[in-house]
């Protein structure tokens, strides 16, 4: 494994936006990614190729029953040997995941330390509203659940807090609102983490 990269005062680290089903957490990373001109890495991509494989997949699907374990922990293992792929030619990634479960996210955040030489958490909250709205539209192309409601109704439940600091993003109207405040104070931590 390669040494993390030093450049110019900033070192190098994974961003997990990170939080549950409809606060807006993949809209919120692609537009970080876009905004500091680094990768975007889609667990989402990853789950498509894994969860079917899953002999409950379709039952997990339409009921909206979340994945074993199991199942998670082969996702986020395949997540993790990406992220050694990645470190290799690049310093810097966006990961959108929930991370709503203590022992699947300890895999990525192990990889995050040991690829990419540390990580920032930044939880994206909505109110319940919002939340709910989001999820009845329509436009959520390519996703992965047919019923994101009832998902995320089933994530609420398994909630498991995240035990260390996080930064806390609330996304109740624009990404590019509730991103405001995060650009400078990534860009401060970024070159404190060195």
């Amino acid at each position: 494994m390669r040494q993390a990269h030093e450049r110019e005062g900033i070192s190098t680290m994974v961003i997990f936006v990170a939080g549950l089903v409809g606060v807006g957490k993949s809209a919120i990373a692609r537009f970080l990614a876009e905004k500091f001109a680094i990768p975007y890495y889609s667990v989402d991509e990853v789950k498509k190729v894994i969860y079917p494989q899953d002999p409950d997949f379709e039952k997990n699907i339409r009921i909206g029953i979340p994945f074993k374990e199991e199942t998670r922990l082969k996702v986020f293992r395949q997540v993790a040997a990406d992220f050694a792929q990645l470190a290799e030619n690049h310093k810097h990634l966006v990961v959108d995941e929930t991370l709503h479960l203590r022992r699947p996210r300890q895999v990525l955040f192990e990889a995050a330390k040991t690829c990419f030489g540390g990580y920032v958490i930044i939880w994206v909250r909505a109110d319940e509203g919002v939340i709910e709205q989001r999820l009845r539209k329509k436009d959520r192309k390519d996703h992965i659940l047919t019923d994101p409601l009832k998902m995320y109704r089933s994530f609420v439940k398994e909630l498991e807090p995240i035990d260390e600091a996080y930064i806390v993003c609330e996304n109740n109207a624009s990404v590019e609102e509730a991103t405001e405040g995060l650009i400078s104070l990534i860009r401060k931590l970024a070159s404190l983490a060195q």
